[in-house]
């Protein structure tokens, strides 16, 4: 699980909508603001990347960018044998 901290002006509308859009694809869920999430934002390991990253290349075909995005999707949705 990953929290991601939003901040914008509540009284803008555009920025409603576009939270409220956000919100609506499933994959955020909006936290009650009084929640204390216990974390430690000094724990250096909270700002690492353990995921291993692809090969870096200048260019990428865009089958090797389809290949990279849907390895990642399914390691991040937990699928290993879905076409």
């Amino acid at each position: 699980m990953c929290t991601v901290t939003l901040s914008f002006n509540e009284k803008d509308k555009v920025a409603s909508e576009k939270l409220a859009a956000l919100l609506s694809t499933g994959l955020f869920v909006q936290l009650n603001r009084q929640e204390n999430l216990d974390i430690d934002y000094t724990d250096p390991t909270l700002y690492e990347d353990s995921a291993p990253q692809p090969e870096e290349k200048e260019f990428y075909t865009p089958e090797e960018l389809r290949d990279i995005l849907i390895s990642d999707l399914k390691d991040a949705y937990g699928v290993r044998d879905a076409v």
